[in-house]
């Protein structure tokens, strides 16, 4: 069976082949004239008859050496063409196929979900799927062509020999396939299904290890590694089912084999030549039979992967069609190349806002400095500290957070040197108690971290956060907020100093308990396909339908809710029917059902727009009043309405306050506000 799409893959040459399929029947005529010339000459050496269809062989020993010598060299010839064609049309193939794979996948005008594929997919079919389809072209349509070729060949070796044996073995040439056929129907269903589950089991797994972090926070790991096991089973059942489908059909094919020798023999015996010449011709009907149905056995064998080759090509196919026909180019306006880049925060200019997900009116920084001027005029300012002024109230309304204190440390020189204050270190406190009742939230003394490769993140720092309230962690790109971020997680460890989280070490406490005391939602959060009930309780816990869409609510996604049909209304795969504004607040929205300690949001709306980041940021602020909330993000909008402010340079904390303070203070994090205000001003 020869598809015509694959024929048309970049790659693709049917000539060479064709020529495979030439070269290999010439070698195997070379091998099965081989067998009667020795048979011939073994015979006259015994003093034997020799049948009149091989007197053609020489009988003297150097014409016959020659025959021998010619027969083997064609053989050796013809083999190590085939081998140099087959390199040369695997080899381009395989680069042809890559490249162009590549060039739809990655092409950088090109949204990740615009081909609708998997990347486990993609990564199957760009791997094994590659090879799948050189071998059709290097293996699969060399033998069935053959196999059409031997045809003739046992026809021209035999007949001279013994006509109805060569009728023989051509019938059962042609009867082998259609034998072969029913159970090969079958075993094509079930190679195909077993594609299919391989395929599921591949991108469920993907998705599982994707959102791994995401299921530990929820509790839903143990059940994803059940579901895992139990598709694997199913896979491992299918697997065997095709393994024996195979060694159904082969034995199907050696009974048309041996069947049709035994009755070429036969008819050899009783019709052929009488006399001690009969016992040769026999001999040359076996051995000669064996060898000119080798290539069908083979292709019977490799029906299989023929036909998953077939199907991987066309799934190929499928994607550079999709491509071409796009001529390169996204349907898809969500997702620019730039804001493609802000997958990890870390590596993003702080100066550099992130993409919306979807138009809003423009909201200068200035404005909102001016906003939040006239709040602040309404509340009195509270004196901590001589070492570091501590952040202002915000406003009578807000709960009165405990200062974030700045304790003494190698920072302060650099704290004094950004903020422009004169502030005396001989009158820094070890660690000094926060105001209020309640106990610490996260604290740090110290605080150090060096990754293996020798780079030192964070230096020395000292902080105490409070059991409730807003905290935001800024800084440039590079300044150490998500490492700060993997450490108080439990991803980084190895730190210096100490660093504890309510009151507890957090060295000392087990993945288990850190899950159990904070919520982190990441801007990469992992949405899995399903539904938006079943990302928003992955573990399946049973909220109600009104917590739920209380969730969505308090995100700003009712109207995607509605729009979309409920909360049973599917999300694609890694959430690819949403913009990414979308997929942050749905990710948000699952880590409010959780109601814990402390929420870290790392870079969490990093892809909003600026109304939804306004309504994140009153979020954010109502939800200080029961739990810590800590913000870290490099755009500076999103916590100017926070209860305080940790701006860190280059691993250090350098400035430390209220927004209206820092900003007075005319240091780094005011230089930083207002050259986002600056961009912003000039879109």
């Amino acid at each position: 069976m020869i598809s015509k799409r694959l024929l048309h893959l970049p790659g693709a040459r049917m000539g060479a082949s064709l020529l495979l399929a030439l070269l290999q029947t010439i070698g195997a005529l070379a091998e099965v004239l081989l067998l009667p010339v020795a048979i011939a000459a073994v015979g006259r050496s015994l003093g034997l008859p020799v049948p009149h269809a091989l007197a053609w062989v020489p009988a003297r020993p150097w014409p016959l050496a020659a025959v021998i010598g010619g027969l083997i060299l064609v053989r050796l010839l013809t083999q190590a063409v085939a081998k140099s064609v087959s390199a040369r049309l695997a080899d381009g193939m395989s680069k042809a196929l890559s490249q162009a794979l590549y060039l739809s996948v990655f092409d950088p005008n090109r949204q990740e979900d615009d081909l609708g594929v998997p990347a486990q997919t993609l990564a199957r079919l760009s791997t094994e799927g590659v090879k799948s389809v050189v071998s059709y072209f290097t293996a699969y349509i060399p033998a069935l062509v053959q196999t059409v070729l031997m045809l003739v060949v046992a026809l021209a070796v035999l007949l001279p020999v013994s006509p109805l044996a060569a009728g023989i073995v051509a019938i059962g040439m042609v009867a082998l396939p259609l034998a072969s056929k029913p159970t090969m129907g079958e075993n094509i269903k079930i190679q195909l299904g077993q594609l299919r589950k391989y395929d599921k089991v591949g991108v469920h797994f993907e998705h599982a290890l994707r959102g791994l972090n995401t299921l530990k926070i929820f509790g839903a790991d143990q059940r994803q590694a059940d579901d895992l096991a139990e598709e694997s089973e199913g896979f491992r059942r299918i697997t065997m089912g095709v393994l024996g489908g195979q060694l159904r059909s082969l034995i199907k094919a050696d009974v048309v084999i041996y069947t049709s020798l035994i009755l070429a023999v036969a008819a050899t015996v009783l019709i052929g030549q009488g006399g001690p010449s009969r016992g040769l011709s026999c001999l040359v009907v076996a051995l000669a039979g064996v060898r000119l149905f080798a290539p069908e056995r083979q292709l019977v064998y490799m029906m299989h992967s023929g036909m998953v080759a077939i199907k991987q090509g066309k799934a190929i196919d499928d994607i550079l069609q999709a491509w071409q026909g796009s001529d390169g180019e996204s349907a898809a306006p969500e997702t620019t190349p730039e804001s493609r880049k802000k997958v990890a925060p870390e590596e993003v200019p702080a100066t550099i806002p992130e993409a919306s997900e979807e138009a809003a009116p423009e909201v200068s920084l200035e404005a909102s400095e001016e906003a939040i001027r006239e709040s602040e005029s309404e509340s009195a300012l509270e004196p901590v500290s001589d070492a570091v002024q501590m952040p202002a109230r915000i406003s009578a309304s807000k709960p009165v957070l405990g200062a974030v204190q700045i304790l003494a440390s190698g920072s302060a020189n650099a704290m004094r040197q950004n903020t422009g204050s004169a502030r005396s270190s001989s009158q820094q406190a070890d660690q000094t108690d926060m105001s209020g009742d309640d106990l610490p939230g996260i604290s740090a003394r110290n605080l150090t971290y060096t990754y293996p490769d020798g780079f030192q993140a964070l230096t020395n720092l000292n902080f105490i956060l409070p059991a409730k309230g807003h905290v935001g962690l800024v800084g440039a790109s590079g300044s150490g907020k998500s490492t700060l971020a993997g450490l108080l997680s439990g991803r980084l460890q190895g730190y210096a100093g100490e660093l504890t989280i309510g009151g507890r070490q957090i060295s000392d406490l087990s993945r288990q308990d850190l899950v159990g005391l904070q919520t982190v939602v990441r801007g990469t959060d992992h949405l899995f396909t399903g539904t938006i009930r079943s990302n928003l309780d992955p573990a399946g816990l049973g909220y109600s339908d009104w917590e739920l869409l209380d969730a969505l609510d308090q995100v700003g996604l009712t109207g995607l809710v509605q729009s979309k049909g409920g909360l049973d209304a599917h999300i694609d795969p890694e959430g690819g029917n949403l913009s990414g504004g979308q997929r942050q607040r749905l990710s948000i929205a699952r880590g409010l059902l959780r109601r814990s300690p402390v929420y870290i949001f790392d870079e969490a709306t990093s892809a909003v727009d600026r109304e939804h980041d306004a309504t994140l940021a009153a979020l954010m602020d109502a939800l200080g009043k029961e739990s810590l909330v800590l913000t870290i993000t490099h755009r500076l909008a999103g916590v100017r309405n926070a209860d305080s402010i940790l701006f860190l340079q280059e691993g250090r904390l350098v400035e430390c306050g209220g927004f209206r303070e820092l900003m007075d203070a005319g240091g780094g994090f005011a230089a930083q506000w207002k050259e986002q205000a600056q961009y912003e001003d000039g879109e």
